[in-house]
């Protein structure tokens, strides 16, 4: 890698069109005074050095330079500098708004772009983002209007900046960074005037940029499995060799091979000694056995023609062992060697809902009801917790890809793509070791289907944590959160968020802002902070609707958004009426009921909260908090409509936010 010094970077900008503060590189007093005299009177002096990183830690950036005899004096000061190789002179600009514009080399990603506002903001609040490149003109708008201090370039007490000459510059990046090879780039600061921008100063580094290997494979074979082998079938009901077995026995039209060579029979089905000894080649193979017999068992599957093999054996590059990675790179030998397919080391196993595999240990997989929804999962312990959560809100297939030897997160991706039994992916991620291959092919996904992402390792602790669980670095979140984004995926923090979300986006699109709509006030205020402060919009209800909410509505409510009824609200025509006005409004996308069971007096009914909901004719979503007794009453009440119902304001709210959020930056 090759730092250029200032001058020889703002060269290469101009090359692209890229309007910099140009600066001449002087070796010697007399060439200093020259420069100034040519660029005219006051000038900036810097230091000029390869290993000078930050000029201005050292004091190597002198402004309003007015004479010649300072030229003189101030030349002298920054050659006295350790490691300085000249001195560069540049015209002193008119201050603009302060903007930082940079490049960098992302281990899983490739080349990442930032953008930040100068000053406090980076340097104290953090308020920069990210998106990998190339960027699209939507991307560089989105980079500008992501960070908080957005409102100063939009215009702020008279100062105004040229939000298209930014983002103009930032679409620049492309062409320069993949022609030049550069891997480090830092435009610090960038000066932003009402018309124009200007890099006041660069400092780039070329190299050779991180590329990626893009193999993707076919994966669909081990969802239409109709045969199957077991290699370390148990006969003992506690070992995981006989529960894959009782797993995989739900379905009754699956051909199942144990593999023993020490029984005869196992749970009713005839043992085998060997994959090799069956009386067909098994679509596909789940190894069971312990981790020092894996190796030969997945060579001998491969030579008698076995597609693909799922390994839930444990013992490989998540137990920090040398002897764990050794196998584990073995493995990806083999599978290369081969053409074999690995799903594993380390997981639980895979279940087509649909097709009615129950490739896994937990035999409770097999009655999970059928849908369109997908989940992907470094975490067998998510995928358990989930599906005791939500069993009934419909899955396709259900993947473990435990630390992904083999079968990683693109491979999943382009089979859910081309699947028709799949609309909704969720997705839990814990580390990735090829981000850019996740990103193309996530990119492809979300053009025909709608995807949710969470990553946990966003702290230090999780971070390290991840590393032992799934034997892989968690990386960057915020670059990570970025480019899934930029992919088209929505991205939350929580489990119950990730099937929250799923749900509701399997259930309707939403195009405008909430509305927010209950009996108690509060109820309506949290919710309201809670979409805000997440990202989403409330709706900006019409002149028309307002008059027409404060004519059914009495001063003491709130008749905007959100709208209390109070007591109004228990008079059904006045509700039916307010639910009419507020669907009429054309800026509302999503109606939202609160609703927190007060008996005696604020006691709805099932039937009149079934009327209620059925009334809206948007997309809609009741928060409703009771007994369970009484929620699973509404749940069934409910059964079969567009409404979703959430248990809590919380959850209401944030799927709310979540659904409106791409309606904030356009």
């Amino acid at each position: 890698m090759r730092l250029l010094l200032e001058h020889e970077s703002k060269a290469l900008l101009e090359k692209y069109g890229i309007k910099t503060a140009k600066c001449i590189f002087c070796e010697t007093e007399e060439q200093a005074v020259k420069a100034a005299k040519e660029i005219g009177f006051p000038v900036v002096m810097k230091v000029a050095g390869r290993e000078i990183i930050h000029k201005s830690d050292v004091g190597g950036v002198i402004l309003n330079v007015k004479s010649e005899d300072e030229v003189r004096e101030v030349f002298q000061r920054l050659m006295s500098i350790p490691k300085a190789e000249g001195v560069n002179i540049q015209p002193q600009l008119e201050k603009g708004i302060e903007v930082i514009i940079g490049v960098a080399e992302n281990e899983q990603f490739g080349s990442v772009a930032m953008f930040g506002l100068g000053g406090v903001f980076v340097e104290v609040l953090k308020d920069v983002s990210f998106r990998l490149l190339p960027l699209t003109r939507r991307d560089a708008e989105e980079m500008v209007r992501e960070v908080k201090g957005y409102k100063l370039l939009e215009g702020y007490r008279g100062v105004k900046g040229d939000v298209g000459a930014v983002v103009d510059l930032l679409l620049k990046l492309n062409e320069v960074v993949e022609k030049e090879g550069i891997v480090e780039m830092d435009l610090n600061p960038v000066f932003v005037y009402e018309r124009g921008a200007v890099v006041v100063d660069a400092r780039i580094v070329v190299g050779e940029r991180k590329r990626f290997e893009m193999d993707v494979g076919d994966i669909s074979f081990f969802f239409k499995a109709r045969s199957v082998a077991v290699i370390g079938a148990s006969t003992n009901p506690i070992k995981v060799g006989n529960s894959v077995v009782r797993s995989l026995m739900s379905n009754k039209n699956l051909r199942i091979y144990p593999i023993n060579p020490n029984a005869s029979e196992i749970l009713g089905l005839k043992a085998y000694p060997s994959v090799k000894s069956l009386p067909e080649v098994p679509d596909i193979a789940i190894v069971t056995v312990p981790a020092e017999f894996v190796l030969d068992a997945v060579r001998e599957a491969a030579e008698a023609g076995v597609k693909g093999v799922v390994i839930i054996s444990s013992g490989f590059k998540e137990a920090e062992v040398e002897e764990g990675k050794v196998r584990e790179e073995r493995l990806r030998e083999i599978a290369r060697k081969y053409g074999i397919r690995i799903v594993g080391p380390n997981t639980f196993g895979i279940v087509s809902v649909v097709g009615g595999i129950n490739a896994s240990f937990t035999p409770m997989f097999s009655e999970v009801k059928k849908g369109r929804i997908a989940l992907v999962s470094q975490s067998g312990g998510i995928c358990h917790y989930i599906i005791h959560k939500f069993r009934d809100s419909g899955f396709s297939h259900i993947l473990h890809l435990g630390n992904r030897c083999d079968v990683d997160f693109p491979d999943v991706m382009r089979f859910l793509r081309e699947d028709e039994n799949t609309d909704v992916v969720a997705v839990y991620v814990e580390g990735i070791d090829n981000g850019r291959g996740l990103f193309e092919e996530l990119k492809r996904l979300c053009s025909e289907k709608k995807v949710v992402v969470m990553k946990s390792g966003r702290s230090s602790v999780a971070d390290k944590a991840s590393v032992s669980h799934t034997g892989s670095m968690a990386g960057d979140y915020r670059v990570f959160a970025s480019a899934m984004k930029q992919a088209g995926a929505v991205v939350v923090e929580t489990p119950t968020e990730l099937i929250d979300t799923a749900i509701a986006m399997e259930k309707f699109e939403v195009s405008g802002g909430v509305a927010v709509l209950t009996i108690q006030a509060g109820l309506g205020i949290v919710a309201a902070d809670i979409i805000e402060s997440s990202g989403g919009r409330l709706a900006r209800f019409g002149e028309e609707t307002v008059r027409k909410l404060k004519s059914l509505l009495p001063p003491i409510t709130l008749r905007e958004n959100p709208v209390d009824l109070s007591f109004s609200g228990l008079n059904l025509k006045v509700f039916a009426e307010v639910i009419d006005t507020v669907c009429r409004d054309d800026d509302v996308g999503l109606v939202m009921f609160l609703y927190a069971v007060a008996p005696p007096s604020w006691v709805l009914p099932a039937e009149v909260i079934s009327q209620i909901m059925g009334r809206i004719t948007k997309p809609s979503i009741l928060g409703y908090s009771s007994t369970p007794e009484n929620y699973a009453e509404i749940k069934e009440a409910l059964k079969g409509s567009k409404t979703l119902i959430f248990d809590s304001v919380e959850r209401a709210a944030k799927v709310a936010a979540i659904l409106s959020e791409k309606r904030n930056y356009f």
